[in-house]
């Protein structure tokens, strides 16, 4: 797969900048496809790996809340915008997440925010478990 246009590395970063993490969160992480004149592209919280102690090797992942009115007015048309509470069968593998559907930059776009990262993601970050989970 080629590398990313500058365009879909700026939308990442812009559904990023709208992500306010709850708790310790690893970096934004997102996989794409472009076919024909339509690009999907999902973007998800990293797990973090909490180090040392008993938590020690666990995988944690943030909660956070999403600004979608900043994020849908940098798009020069939003066609759809869905909440999908629960996968929509044993095939789909996004789990909780908000959909939009529309033109950015020029180019016709679906997205999806994932509330978990898809099974395989490595963690984003590294978190000193004996600074946070303490049994005090």
């Amino acid at each position: 797969m080629s590398p990313p246009s500058a365009w879909l590395e700026s939308l990442v970063e812009l559904a990023a900048s709208c992500m306010e993490a709850h708790s310790a969160m690893g970096t934004v992480g997102y996989r794409y496809t472009e076919e024909d004149d339509l690009t999907e592209v999902i973007v998800y919280p990293t797990p973090v790996e909490l180090v040392g102690g008993e938590e020690d090797g666990t995988l944690v992942v943030s909660g956070f809340t999403l600004d979608i009115q900043t994020l849908t007015s940098a798009f020069e048309q939003v066609i759809a915008i869905y909440w999908y509470s629960r996968s929509l069968g044993p095939y789909d593998l996004s789990g909780a997440n908000v959909s939009i559907e529309g033109l950015y930059q020029g180019h016709s776009v679906w997205m999806q925010i994932l509330a978990d990262p898809p099974e395989d993601e490595q963690p984003g970050m590294k978190l000193d478990a004996t600074q946070y989970c303490s049994d005090k």
